[in-house]
């Protein structure tokens, strides 16, 4: 468990949190209020919210700690939960930067083919077209979602993931568990479930409508929550026949039912939402690919119970 000799770092790491969390509301109610309507939606419009929802629970989590000497929380958990919000970071780059690109892309070959080759009576239509997108595309280059603001989000909250490993734990008596308990199969379950939620992506497209951008979102989240549950799984499994402490033991299993319970709640969203697809006759193969996420995640969050239940140092 992390010490209170860290308590000044924590207060610096939810204050850089903090402040990401404030951009990111910011953009929120640019992208409800101000930004222009384009047609459907596309990834950036999606990741924000959930790179929203993210900073949020790692603000809460952080500031909980700070101010409850009872809340524990371990270095591993810290660590987990601020890769996945830097990755979130990362993805919500990539994704802003083609769509800008795909954006003014859409927008010279429409300006090509429309108004200098196309039907003169329609070239009002295409420039409000072409203005709206562009109005879109320049306010993403002013706005608190800018590049240099989101490169800067990553250069700051990199530097505190690597500042993690500096922090101080408590110090605990070690134990040596059953190897039994160092359940080796987690890691290649959580290997496959996440192919699975990958699987589970509508990546073929660049813009989606109101449902596809709903099941987009619930996809992403499942992936978000599954990938990070790689790392503690693999080190659970080299850890046996090794000594280990209890808050060590019990906080990775811990957080990997935590993790396995949250992904059974999206791939069932997932998966009902592929279901009415079908029913409306837009159905496709991630069907299938949700279905074994969620079998996956209901079998993997059952098998880590059943070890935690069996923790007994």
């Amino acid at each position: 468990m992390l010490d209170r000799a860290n308590k000044n770092k924590i207060i610096v790491f939810a204050s850089i949190v903090g402040g990401i969390l404030v951009f990111d509301l910011f953009t929120v109610i640019s992208n409800i209020f101000v930004a222009p309507l384009l047609d459907g939606y596309g990834i950036p419009d999606i990741l924000i919210y959930l790179k929203t929802v993210v900073f949020l629970f790692l603000f809460i989590v952080l500031f909980v700690w700070i101010k409850n000497e009872n809340f524990k929380l371990t270095k591993t958990s810290l660590k987990i939960f601020s890769i996945v919000a830097l990755a979130l970071i990362i993805a919500y780059f990539l994704s802003l930067y083609m769509y800008k690109y795909v954006l003014i892309l859409e927008t010279t070959q429409i300006i090509k083919t429309n108004i200098l080759n196309g039907n003169p009576s329609l070239v009002y239509e295409f420039s409000r077209i072409n203005y709206k997108t562009l109005s879109y595309v320049q306010m993403i280059f002013a706005g608190f979602n800018s590049e240099l603001i989101i490169f800067a989000e990553a250069m700051v909250l990199q530097l505190m993931v690597t500042s993690i490993e500096k922090y101080v734990v408590t110090d605990e008596p070690t134990h040596v568990y059953d190897p039994f308990l160092f359940d080796g199969k987690l890691f290649p379950l959580f290997f496959i479930l996440t192919i699975a939620a990958f699987g589970s992506l509508n990546i073929f497209l660049l813009r989606y409508d109101m449902l596809g951008a709903l099941e987009m979102a619930i996809g992403i989240a499942g992936f978000a929550v599954v990938f990070p549950a790689l790392f503690p799984s693999m080190h659970i499994y080299k850890t046996r026949n090794g000594e280990c402490t209890k808050s060590y033991f019990t906080g990775t299993y811990t957080l990997l039912l935590v993790l396995s319970i949250l992904a059974t709640l999206f791939f069932t969203a997932l998966f009902g939402l592929n279901v009415m697809f079908i029913t409306s006759g837009r159905g496709t193969y991630r069907i299938i690919s949700s279905f074994i996420a969620l079998v996956l995640s209901v079998f993997i969050a059952i098998r880590v119970q059943k070890i935690i239940s069996l923790e007994n140092k």
